[in-house]
């Protein structure tokens, strides 16, 4: 069981689904941890394919067999798949193309906790440990405690770990009144980087260029030193740590062109500093686990609208993204399929138009969208409204070009036409038709093929006897 909750953290709304109040992180002596993840995908069906953490004390990385393939944007990213060889899968490494030892879930989130665990053991005045992460959709965390409570090892988490802290808002916070408002990791890693080797001095310019290089070189993996792609979790949990430490650092600053580099103080004041900084963004733990749990609850209440958008999701991409927003507005706000249902047998359409009308994320197009969608669904005197999808018109082109690379300017007709041209008059650069019978033709001598000759003439009777040349006399 997680720890205990307040009466004040989690209150019942009217559609039955729970609201978690956010709890600050009480003050305290606590480990920063910067955690990060590589993933088969961006959902909470898929799975983790290296999880890593950092600290100043030291860092853990560690490899996981998925059950699962990775996508190809997931393989492009992290610049791994998954090979088969005979019955054995394997990582294998798309930038050394070398087999990458891996172990399975369970093993590699038990040698993380151990890792958490000696960590906190060798600093006793400690009281907890408090996870920093880069992310703007709270994924990181999410998917950790998805594996997590897969394995019943919540528990065991909850007694070393304490909360998590989000240093995207963190960094949103400290820079949005210098105008930068693009806060993702490697932008905010090149920023640093780059003002940092401005205050160097020249004799050091050389030692951070090749410091510097892991992080502001992204010409690609090939170019990249091993161990230096932003693609692995290993490399962009350090910069997570580094990036708020350096953030800290700047507070105090007017402009982000003067950031001190954090290895210019102790670093113990450098991690009460980020501590006292990290404290409003982080989300107890617990609270985190009800959310998550709530966050389940609305992909169920998703997945119940699946047979009304059905014809949707078999069309373009845009009826797609059609679809999976309006599945998420009715979930978030408690709907499912049997309660709105029940709402259109008491009051029919003026009822769900009442109701959708209350969902402040739609537009009004959108919202008559989607209350014919489900009226039509409904009522079964009434066709079940299909999304109209206009042909791409490949095939009449395809068709068209066939038409046009047949027939040429003189009205000749090649491949698809008439046979009285051959197709390498219509095709410059035509390999020319190899020819047949050779033997035959010096046996027998030439023969008239040609169609369209006016001396050539259908022999029906049989052809006279020839002599065989003397080479063939003696067989």
């Amino acid at each position: 069981m997680v720890s205990a909750i307040s009466e004040d953290s989690v209150s019942a709304s009217a559609s039955g689904q729970c609201v978690v109040v956010k709890e600050e992180l009480p003050a305290g002596n606590y480990i920063l941890v910067a955690v990060e993840i590589d993933t088969t995908g961006r959902r909470l069906i898929d799975e983790i394919v290296q999880l890593a953490g950092y600290t100043s004390k030291g860092n853990f990385q560690q490899y996981i067999m998925p059950y699962m393939n990775l996508n190809q944007a997931a393989r492009q990213r992290h610049q791994i798949r998954v090979i088969s060889i005979g019955f054995y899968r394997m990582l294998k490494s798309m930038q050394t193309y070398k087999i990458i030892k891996s172990k399975s879930e369970v093993a590699a989130l038990m040698d993380f906790l151990n890792w958490l665990e000696t960590l906190l053991a060798k600093q006793p005045n400690k009281e907890g440990i408090v996870m920093l992460y880069h992310d703007d959709r709270k994924f990181i965390p999410y998917m950790i405690l998805e594996a997590l409570k897969k394995y019943s090892l919540i528990d065991r988490f909850n007694r070393t770990v304490k909360a998590f802290a989000n240093t995207c808002p963190m960094a949103k916070t400290f820079l949005g009144k210098h105008g930068i408002k693009n806060c993702g990791l490697r932008k905010l890693s090149m920023l640093l980087a780059k003002s940092k080797d401005g205050n160097s001095t020249k004799e050091d310019e050389h030692e951070n260029a090749e410091g510097n290089s892991s992080i502001t070189d992204n010409s690609g993996p090939k170019n990249q030193k091993q161990g230096a792609f932003e693609g692995s979790a290993n490399v962009r949990a350090k910069m997570v740590y580094e990036m708020a430490l350096q953030l800290t650092e700047s507070e105090s600053t007017e402009s982000p062109e003067s950031f001190e580099s954090p290895e210019s103080s102790e670093s113990s004041e450098a991690e009460v500093k980020l501590l006292n900084a990290v404290r409003p963004f982080s989300q107890l733990l617990s609270s985190m686990v009800l959310e998550l749990k709530d966050q389940n609850h609305s992909l169920g209440r998703q997945n119940s609208f699946r047979p009304v958008f059905l014809n949707y999701f078999r069309t373009t991409l845009n009826y797609r993204v059609r679809a999976v927003k309006y599945r998420i507005a009715l979930a978030e706000h408690g709907f499912t399929l049997k309660s709105l249902k029940a709402i259109w047998s008491d009051k029919r359409k003026p009822g769900l138009e009442l109701v959708l009308t209350a969902i402040d994320s739609l537009k009004t197009e959108e919202t008559a969208e989607l209350l014919d969608l489900l009226d039509s669904y409904y009522d079964p005197s009434k066709t079940t409204i299909k999304p109209r999808c206009k042909r791409s018109g490949n095939g009449t082109r395809r068709r068209n070009r066939a038409k046009g690379a047949a027939s040429s300017k003189n009205g000749a007709i090649g491949a698809g036409g008439d046979n009285s041209v051959p197709d390498s008059a219509t095709k410059p650069g035509g390999r020319p038709r190899r020819k047949r019978n050779n033997i035959r033709n010096n046996i027998l001598g030439p023969q008239n093929t040609e169609k369209g000759s006016p001396k050539a003439e259908m022999k029906t009777s049989t052809p006279k006897s020839t002599n065989p040349p003397k080479a063939f006399a003696d067989i």
